[in-house]
């Protein structure tokens, strides 16, 4: 196969080119001027073009006047009519693998928005092969409806975070029971009860949060969200039963609390509450919250104390009852327009029947007025599942559970606003530029990042 270099006035265009790829033309013109034209047109005997009209067009805009040629000279008339329509018709059935192209695109310095792959839209294609938009950059992880937390991508951000935050502490390690034991024979390692995703924090604060909002947490538990919630600029108040833990929520921020938000600035205390958010009417004063963010008690599938007040210590009929009360009594205290974020997951009965836990919290906040809006399905790690797993379901067929939901909520005043709130939503309520507004990963000995934060770049992937 000859490589040639034609004039572009001795080439034709295929007067009945099936193909339009005009919003292609600048990107490819990028890609020729920044690589240079190696991807050759191809023509027949007569000089007309077989595959390459958008080439030609960016060679023509950037003055060139010859372009590296291949004549289909071997092909019959019939063929190359096939050709044509076969060459614009193939790339379509290729797929991006949006993982690995989000890897590619992080670890370029060069900017690629100029060949398409621009932040704000799908942009041109190159001969008809679509360029898809950098998600992560604008979202942190694309915002689609499953999120795995298993990847590396997710691992990376998630152990940056762990560095800064030991919220395991404060609970009884005793919950985890016979697991423990065993987990260490399979080469595992449990540190204690299960503590709140930090990476998922991130992420549903910037999507369904204003940046200087104020977050609101009836079941506050550990310090992630908390933690989180203030090096991401949103005032943060939770209250949670246990002074133990409230206790040790306050010792962890006691570590960062000489470090810079994500803004640069100084990071302020979250607002943790001993108490019992049934009054949390009385408890909380402010009525002015931009966000409801919690990871409710699973009913009793973790029981984290024998105060009887604790929800978990409870039998369902009566947890449903207080949980009903708490979700009413949180959404009043939220403005209008706002949205709510409930991380939950399925939990059994007695007899290993599901109590539907999941359906009874979006039951709970349609009757507070709330709209259900989103369900976001978040894969998470095995764990000691693999060790569980064959046992559990020969004996039970019960299937382990590698998922939990995050159910968001919409607060709207009436059916007009919700509509005008999707009509003209303000993205600066809830999105901030990546660069500017997320975690910072550490490119060097992480040993002190708890107390120097604010001296390291951003590096989002």
């Amino acid at each position: 196969m000859k490589i040639i270099e034609k004039k572009i006035e001795d080439l034709t265009p295929y007067a009945n080119n099936p193909r339009n790829n005009e919003n292609a033309v600048e990107p490819v013109a990028a890609s020729i001027r920044e690589f240079g034209f190696k991807v050759p047109i191809v023509i027949d005997s007569d000089g007309v073009i077989v595959a390459g009209h958008t080439r030609l067009k960016a060679a023509a805009k950037l003055g060139m006047k010859k372009v590296p040629c291949i004549v289909a000279d071997d092909l019959t008339p019939e063929q190359i009519k096939a050709f044509r329509v076969a060459d614009n018709k193939v790339s379509e059935f290729a797929e991006w693998d949006f993982e690995k192209l989000e890897e590619e695109l992080s670890a370029l310095s060069l900017d690629m928005e100029p060949f398409g792959f621009r932040s704000n839209n799908i942009s041109g294609n190159y001969d008809g092969e679509a360029i898809p938009p950098t998600l992560k950059e604008r979202f942190i992880m694309p915002p689609f409806s499953i999120l795995d937390a298993r990847k590396g991508d997710w691992q990376k951000r998630k152990k940056e975070w762990v560095k800064i935050i030991r919220s395991g502490n404060g609970r009884d390690s005793g919950m985890i029971g016979a697991w423990d034991d065993l987990a260490k024979q399979h080469g595992m390692n449990l540190t204690g009860t299960s503590i709140f995703d930090p990476v998922l924090t991130e992420i549903l604060l910037q999507w369904f949060s204003p940046k200087g909002g104020k977050v609101l947490d009836p079941f506050a538990g550990g310090s992630v969200r908390g933690i989180v919630s203030q090096f991401l600029q949103r005032q943060y108040t939770g209250i949670d039963l246990r002074p133990e833990q409230i206790d040790e929520n306050e010792n962890q921020f006691d570590e960062i609390e000489q470090s810079s938000d994500f803004y640069g600035e100084k990071i302020n205390r979250p607002n943790w509450i001993i108490g019992d958010s049934r009054e949390i009417d009385t408890i909380v004063k402010d009525n002015d919250f931009d966000f409801i963010l919690s990871c409710p008690p699973y009913a009793d599938l973790e029981v984290y104390s024998d105060d009887p007040k604790d929800l978990s210590t409870m039998k369902y009929e009566d947890f449903k009852a207080a949980y009903f009360d708490i979700i009413k009594k949180s959404v009043e205290k939220l403005k209008p327009d706002a949205f709510a974020a409930f991380v939950v997951g399925e939990v059994r009965d007695k007899k290993g029947a599901y109590r539907n836990f999941i359906g009874d919290t979006i039951q709970a906040f349609e009757a507070a007025g709330m709209k259900y809006y989103n369900e976001i399905i978040l894969i998470t790690a095995a764990g000691t599942l693999p060790v569980r797993a064959g046992t559990q379901f020969e004996a039970t067929r019960k299937v382990g559970n590698t998922h939990q939901k995050a159910l968001i909520f919409f607060q709207a005043r009436n059916d007009e606003s919700f509509k005008d709130m999707i009509e003209t939503f303000d993205r600066t309520r809830t999105i901030a530029e990546m660069k500017k507004s997320v975690l910072v990963f550490l490119r060097g000995d992480a040993k002190n990042a708890k107390s120097n934060i604010k001296n390291y770049d951003f590096d989002p992937f």
